[in-house]
């Protein structure tokens, strides 16, 4: 046991060696350059880059969803940019990395060279408070960067001609899969009868820090109201949920993010007075009015009247 314990260290200081007396060629320090001139690049802009009074709560963010929910609601270009930003911000990495060294065109060294090296950017704006640590950026930024890596193999494998044109197909499978995640999604917005409302929740807002009250008779019973196109022209009626679901969203949170009913330090230990609702049309992402409830709140022992986030009453 001991004799094989020396020849793997043995081997290993061997190569150790060898890897030290290779001189990096000319194309190498080009690329070396590129590699380290775009990461820098990258720290700057998403962390030293950053208003010093652009001041981040010290938090890390793990859920993945919220941001895909929130660009649906809204889905615009803009909405889905920020993703779409994140995804393509180590992509060249994938492709420089390979072409720098042999031991990047394996994708055991690829995928964790891609997590690290996203980690490394979110552990610091973590630590300097210039921006948000969020597991979606550090899954975006990996995907980016193994997407980079799966094009140049294919490109590669094209140029060189060594490898079968079966070899391609493992590095299809994420590219692939990104574009019929993508594809999914403008297929199933397309299909839908009617938009997406900007204002619905993209996750549970924190109720905690106030208290939602009414003295109002809220029906429990739904009813039918119109939904109008963009010329004004009646659609058709569909069924709306009853005052007292819409209160219950409120009141649990079910809600946009949105002054008193976001994260709102000011009103907390505040007690918000439910004193009036009606049922409003709002423009959805299609171009539709659809029907809505707005509730106006007052502030408890104060004079202040606040207008809740429509709450969709589809």
């Amino acid at each position: 046991m001991a004799d094989k314990i020396y020849i793997i260290l043995e081997r290993c200081k061997m190569n150790f060696i060898n890897e030290r007396e290779k001189k990096l060629t000319k194309r190498q320090i080009i690329l070396l350059i590129l590699i380290i001139g775009y990461y820098s690049l990258v720290i700057i802009a998403t962390t030293f880059g950053r208003s010093a009074e652009n001041i981040f709560v010290r938090t890390i963010d793990f859920d993945v969803l919220s941001q895909y929910q929130q660009a649906w609601n809204q889905f615009s270009f803009n909405s889905f940019f920020h993703i779409i930003v994140n995804i393509g911000m180590l992509f060249p990495l994938g492709i420089l990395l390979p072409l720098f060294s042999e031991v990047f065109l394996k994708a055991k060294w690829m995928l964790i060279s891609s997590i690290t090296t996203s980690l490394f950017i979110e552990t610091l704006q973590f630590i300097t408070l210039r921006g948000s640590a969020e597991l979606e950026d550090l899954l975006h930024n990996t995907i980016g960067m193994m997407l980079g890596y799966c094009i140049v193999n294919i490109v590669l494998i094209f140029l060189k001609k060594k490898e079968s044109h079966k070899q391609i197909v493992k590095y299809l499978i994420l590219p692939t899969a990104v574009s019929f995640v993508a594809l999914g999604i403008i297929v199933s917005y397309q299909m839908k009868e009617f938009g997406n409302m900007p204002f619905d929740p993209y996750g549970k807002t924190d109720m905690s820090h106030v208290t939602i009250k009414t003295s109002l008779e809220l029906s429990n019973e739904g009813k039918k109201m119109p939904v109008y196109d963009s010329k004004g022209q009646k659609v058709r009626d569909v069924e709306i949920i009853s005052p007292k679901e819409a209160f219950q969203k409120l009141k649990h949170g079910d809600i946009y993010p949105m002054g008193p009913f976001g994260a709102g330090e000011e009103f907390e230990g505040e007690t918000l007075v439910i004193t009036e609702y009606n049922l409003e049309h709002a423009t959805d992402t299609k171009g539709f009015s659809q029907p809505v409830y707005i509730f106006r709140v007052e502030l408890k022992d104060n004079d202040v009247v606040l207008t809740a986030p429509p709450i969709s009453a589809r």
